[in-house]
């Protein structure tokens, strides 16, 4: 049985994750490819696409490295609860965030413009570059807190000892210890940011700034054949593009290792903030108040007031909740269906990496690690270049056999699947790794087969892990967006389409994308406030 379940994973992981991306590469010719290169259009969107990933990767790194270091190296009060409200955007869909944004710096009708009369303008390549920030330095922010974290501060403790100040010790010693993590974190941003669909297109749509990703969109909505071919050599581009950087990421990391922790060291001894305590409280009290409580504010304002652009508190109303939520007759269907498929997804995902880890951290089979680097691979593909392979392979059966998929939720179900398998692929691996092979031996010792192995060991023991992937699956799914979008069709909606189409244009009375906006931020922080609660602090934000 054991081995019959191995080469069932190695089946799906070729069907599904290797075969539609290696098929949509193949799709295109190379004139097709020469022709959208020398498309005006094309030329725009990759030098948009290049400039605002760049931008946002910068700023990330401004941003995220010093958060990073004052929450674990210095004294700073509050270390742990500063710790949880940075990392919070992590959990907020980034178009989310953008809606807010319109809603406070709209030019015409901005909250803050028309109460403080600062004339902001967010459909602008600054404010693009300002939200895509305000929500991707966290991957630079998680990935530098890891490191610094695992640090050995015997290093650093020697320097001040010597008498280096701090700034001088974070300059000489930790910077050159962060570089792995400084150029992952540019690396896992400017990606995040090439991939992003939602910002671009709520913001830089109107700002007319197209990027890679709203281009395909545009391409794949012509109905066309010539727009198809468009958007699938885009895509092919867009892919080459992020698998060529992912490839030189790793080659990097493979030649130049950091050792940063060395056997047993010594708590850290912070270093005193003194009299810049309290200006740096206030100063990150400001800036999370501009990242992320003034989005939220600018979504209730929205969702509350009865006519969109006259912000006035008492005439603050909950009929477009009323409206959204009773009365239109595609929330209740958004709702259910994407609960149906988070639920699927997240069931699908943790069972799958709950057997296929067992058989890359238990056994020597050969196979195992090329196939947990494929799953890893479409979690780090634009969504939209995932969505158009699958549209490719699976809209007429699979592969031209079997009952067409197009336009139903089980193709849906199949992108999200593919898409996050690796989150819980990772999560649940963490908990195979803390298990001593010595069960498993002793239980097969005592005669246990292979099934009653997994089912009275792995099973008990991984419990908290498992429930750990459901939620990290489950949470990006309920209101995902970049794929969905490519993905559906009428009567398929789901809660991130739905608010993009009420946002956008299908909206007449207003607010209602800031209803479900507002809905979908407090069920994801409940989410993730359960999910610490149950793991007991060992994941969530």
């Amino acid at each position: 049985m054991k081995k019959a379940f191995y080469i069932l994973c190695l089946i799906i992981v070729i069907g599904l994750f290797i075969a539609p991306l290696g098929y949509l590469f193949f799709v295109p010719s190379l004139s097709d490819l020469f022709a959208v290169l020398q498309n005006e259009n094309t030329l725009k969107a990759a030098k948009n696409t290049l400039v605002v990933s760049t931008l946002v990767s910068i700023f990330c790194l401004l941003l995220g490295l010093p958060l990073a270091w004052l929450i674990t190296r210095t004294d700073l009060p509050f270390k742990n609860k500063w710790r949880s409200l940075f990392c919070l955007p992590y959990a907020i869909p980034p178009f989310v965030g953008a809606i807010g944004w319109i809603i406070l710096a709209n030019p015409t009708s901005g909250v803050l413009n028309q109460w403080f009369g600062l004339n902001l303008n967010i459909y602008t390549l600054a404010g693009l570059v300002f939200v895509e920030t305000s929500f991707l330095f966290t991957f630079v922010l998680l990935t530098a807190l890891t490191v610094l974290d695992r640090m050995d501060s015997s290093l650093e403790e020697a320097a001040r000892l010597s008498g280096a100040s701090g700034l001088r010790v974070f300059k000489d010693i930790g910077l050159p210890l962060l570089k792995p993590a400084i150029i992952s974190g540019f690396i896992l941003s400017f990606l995040a940011t090439a991939a992003s669909f939602g910002i671009p297109a709520l913001i830089g749509g109107p700002a007319r700034i197209y990027m890679f990703t709203t281009q395909i969109y545009t391409y794949q909505r012509m109905g066309t054949s010539n727009g198809l071919q468009m958007s699938i050599a885009v895509s092919v581009i867009l892919g080459l593009f992020t698998l060529g950087l992912l490839y030189v990421s790793q080659k990097f990391f493979g030649a130049n290792k950091n050792y940063t922790v060395s056997g047993k060291t010594a708590r850290p001894s912070f270093i005193p903030l003194n009299r810049w305590k309290i200006p740096i409280t206030f100063f990150l009290s400001a800036l999370f108040t501009i990242i992320f409580i003034l989005p939220i504010f600018g979504l209730l304002l929205s969702s509350l007031s009865p006519v969109q652009g006259v912000w006035n508190f008492a005439s603050l109303t909950l009929n477009n909740f009323t409206r959204v939520l009773f009365e239109t007759e595609e929330t209740a269907r958004a709702i259910y269906q994407s609960f149906i498929l988070g639920l699927s997804a997240a069931a699908i995902c943790t069972t799958f990496s709950f057997f296929f880890n067992y058989f890359t951290y238990r056994t020597t089979w050969k196979g195992r690690q090329w196939a947990q680097l494929a799953i890893s691979i479409p979690f780090s593909t634009p969504g939209t270049v995932l969505a158009l392979a699958l549209i490719l392979s699976l809209s007429q059966g699979y592969f031209g056999l079997g009952p067409s998929l197009y336009n139903t939720l089980g193709l849906i179900l199949i992108a999200y699947v593919i898409k996050y398998s690796s989150l819980s692929l990772k999560t649940i691996g963490d908990g195979y790794q803390q298990i001593h092979p010595s069960l498993e031996e002793a239980a097969r010792i005592s005669g246990a087969g292979w099934w009653t192995i997994m089912r009275t060991i792995y099973f008990p023991l991984l419990k908290t892990a498992m429930m750990a992937s459901v939620f990290l699956v489950f949470m990006p799914v309920v209101s995902e967006l970049t794929m969905t979008i490519l993905l559906t069709g009428p009567g398929l909606e789901t809660i991130g389409t739905l608010i993009f189409q009420l946002q956008e244009y299908s909206d007449m009375g207003g607010g209602g994308a800031s209803v479900l906006s507002v809905l979908v931020v407090a069920f994801v922080l409940s989410l993730n406030l359960t999910l610490k609660i149950l793991s007991k602090g060992r994941y969530g934000l």
